[in-house]
């Protein structure tokens, strides 16, 4: 019931369990990501506004092999967890114009760095290219 499109279906499961709001939203994107039904969690995202933040939406949609949606909720991120998410996501390119962004620590360039292979020497590059424009 939780995923059924019909918001009256999980409303009345949320009451009669007494969820919190947090639990509540936190199930209902899992659930919803878990069904691939991504229009319904993108319109769940949308309605108001997430009293468990985005980061769980993005965690969803990563869990069940959907970067590209998970791009839509990062973006709703802090820049820093933004960094964060898009590593998790194996887009060191991203997480290095996002640190840029954020205006990053060396610290941080470093660890993006970390997880690009020493053979990667284009990647390594546009990385660093990124890294100076700070």
């Amino acid at each position: 019931a939780v995923v059924s499109t019909q918001s009256t279906g999980a409303e009345g499961l949320r009451k009669e369990f007494k969820l919190s709001d947090r639990k509540f939203w936190w199930l209902k994107a899992r659930a919803l990501a878990k069904a691939r039904n991504w229009p319904e969690l993108e319109k769940f995202a949308k309605g108001k506004k997430s009293p468990i933040g985005y980061k769980p939406f993005v965690d969803a949609c990563i869990e069940n092999c959907n970067k590209v949606e998970a791009v839509k909720y990062v973006e709703r991120l802090p820049r820093e967890q933004q960094v964060e998410c898009y590593m998790d996501m194996d887009m060191p390119e991203k997480a290095a114009e996002t640190a840029r962004l954020a205006r990053g620590s060396e610290e941080l360039f470093e660890r993006i760095l970390s997880q690009v292979s020493a053979q990667n020497t284009g990647l390594r590059d546009k990385i660093n290219a990124i890294r100076n424009n700070v």
